[in-house]
């Protein structure tokens, strides 16, 4: 990506920073390390062998690319009707190149700048100042499994679309869902960690990226998360977060406001960063 501002057109590109935070390449792997010292500081109070067993849990990370995304999703049971592709810019003219039937944004950044790790703690602390609106049917999970962000930002983006994408309950995913019904968000997290059918298919997947993928324990700065409705509102899901983000009503199209938010929260606020990258999950036309 450009910079979001000072720019008469912004055009994104698919990029990555490697397991060398300075270097920045195309289409590449997601998931930070450091972000995972975040959630499992608040790990879910449990027996001491599961706590110890999810800090030592790490998944080869997805390449930032829709191509990778659409394998693992097909494979958990995502019909093949629907699909990730590229939103190659801000513009209303490069969000009209995406289909209508956008249902989730997935938004790769570089988790390792300061200036996004300052608004986050301030983030946090105003929320749990003042308390949010949480949908209660929104499905959201904490993260604790190594470098599996984009694994993660996936499965929100599908979780919380089951209904309209016609997820079948026999799936691997479907079933992964309904064991997870009505736990919490750690214990959604925390179950990941023996999700053998979505392990498989995720460890395939990151397989068949542009480029090689790296160890499953890389220190990877990059991050992924999802963006999805629910009752109106537009939520940001961060599994290195402690609670999902509600960031209000959508206005006009799901990817319009998740253009917004994105541009406020996350550009804004690092405007001298390049490494950005958006996807949308829609149905194929």
């Amino acid at each position: 990506w450009l910079k979001p501002s000072g720019l008469k057109q912004q055009r994104l590109v698919r990029c990555f920073v490697s397991v060398w935070p300075s270097v920045v390449r195309p289409a590449g792997p997601d998931t930070p390390n450091s972000n995972m010292a975040d959630a499992e500081d608040e790990m879910p109070a449990c027996d001491p062998a599961l706590r110890e067993k999810m800090r030592k849990v790490h998944w080869v990370p997805l390449e930032s690319n829709p191509e990778v995304l659409n394998k693992f999703a097909y494979q958990v049971g995502m019909p093949e009707s629907w699909e990730f592709v590229d939103v190659y810019g801000l513009d209303p003219d490069l969000l009209a190149m995406v289909p209508p039937s956008c249902v989730a944004v997935t938004l790769l950044f570089d988790s390792s700048s300061a200036n996004i790790r300052k608004f986050k703690a301030e983030q946090r602390a105003s929320l749990e100042a003042s308390g949010q609106k949480i949908a209660p049917e929104l499905r959201y999970m904490r993260q604790y499994v190594g470098n599996a962000c984009g694994t993660i930002a996936t499965i929100h983006s599908l979780a919380n679309n089951a209904e309209a994408l016609g997820l079948p309950p026999a799936s691997p995913l479907g079933k992964f869902l309904a064991e997870t019904q009505g736990r919490s968000a750690d214990e959604f997290g925390a179950m990941l960690v023996d999700a053998t059918e979505l392990h498989t298919a995720s460890e395939s997947s990151a397989q068949g990226g542009q480029t090689a993928a790296p160890e499953a324990t890389a220190d990877i700065h990059n991050h992924f998360i999802a963006f999805v409705e629910k009752g109106g509102d537009i939520y940001e899901l961060d599994g290195a977060k402690a609670f999902p983000i509600n960031h209000g009503p959508v206005a006009g199209s799901l990817l319009e406001t998740a253009a917004r938010v994105i541009k406020a929260n996350f550009m804004e606020k690092d405007p001298d960063s390049l490494q950005w990258n958006m996807m949308a999950l829609v149905k194929g036309e």
